[in-house]
This record gives C-alpha cells, sequence and structure tokens, in this order.
C-alpha cells in the first residue's frame, strides 16, 4: 500500500521546491504511531508515536542512497521509496498501526506521509519490524 501525503507534508516540499523557504534535511525519519489512520491535514503532534523501550525514530538519509525513485508502471506516474529501516524491540511496545515519514526526530518538524500497516503490531523484546515506505507521484 502506497503512503499518503499530508497537508504540511504537501506544504514543505513546494517549499523547498519553488520558495526556498525549507530546505531538504540531511536525514528524514521513519516512525510508527498506534493510530490506525491519520487524517490529511493531521501534524506530527497529532499523532500518538509508539513508546516502548528501544523505540527510536529510524534515519533515512535524503538523497539517491536511501531513496530510490522509479516509474511506477502507469504512464507519467513516479515513486520514491525509502530503504528498508528496522524497529528492534528492547521490551513490549504499545501497538504500531502506521508508519510514518517526518522532517525531524522529534515534533517540531513536518509529517510528511503515513502509511496503515496491515495489521497492528505489538512487539516484545527481540521482536523486530521492517519497513520501508513508498509514496507514489501521480502525475
Amino acid at each position: 500500500m502506497s503512503a499518503e501525503f499530508h497537508t504540511e507534508g504537501l506544504q514543505y516540499l513546494l517549499e523547498v521546491a519553488f520558495t526556498k523557504e525549507q530546505s531538504v534535511p540531511t536525514n528524514y525519519y521513519v516512525g510508527l504511531c498506534t493510530d490506525a489512520s491519520l487524517a490529511e491535514d493531521a501534524a506530527l503532534a497529532d499523532l500518538t508515536e509508539v513508546s516502548g523501550t528501544s523505540y527510536a525514530r529510524q534515519t533515512v538519509a535524503a538523497g539517491a542512497t536511501d531513496f530510490t525513485s522509479a516509474a511506477k508502471g502507469v504512464a507519467g506516474d513516479r515513486k520514491v521509496t525509502t530503504k528498508e529501516v528496522t524497529f528492534t524491540a528492547g521490551g513490549t511496545w504499545t501497538g504500531a498501526n502506521t508508519v510514518f515519514i517526518a522532517t525531524t526526530v522529534n515534533n517540531t518538524g513536518k509529517l510528511i506521509a503515513s502509511v496503515p500497516l496491515s495489521e497492528t503490531r505489538t512487539l516484545v523484546i527481540g521482536d523486530t519490524l521492517t519497513v520501508s515506505i513508498e509514496i507514489d507521484l501521480v502525475g
């Protein structure tokens, strides 16, 4: 399933590409939240991030090393996909329902996009969850 852009994520991308009011960060951050879905106008402060021992957003470097860009298969459509990141529980975590990508490691940045997981994942010590986020750009 492809990620959906959030309003502030689209605004951020416009500001980076056209007005340079924002700059491309060195890294983006992939995180997990307990929300089953996030509204289009959701911000980082609106989500309930997973909690538990050793939980932390995972770093994805801006650029072609950690993101790939490719044709989606439909004329004019493109997609970008993050590298795979792995979350490893150091204890019991609250249930993850959605994966998201943000501009910061904390809630001071912008929520770019999110995608629901196929099922709730409650990790316990030693469990891992490996994810990547595909964002479709429709032409």
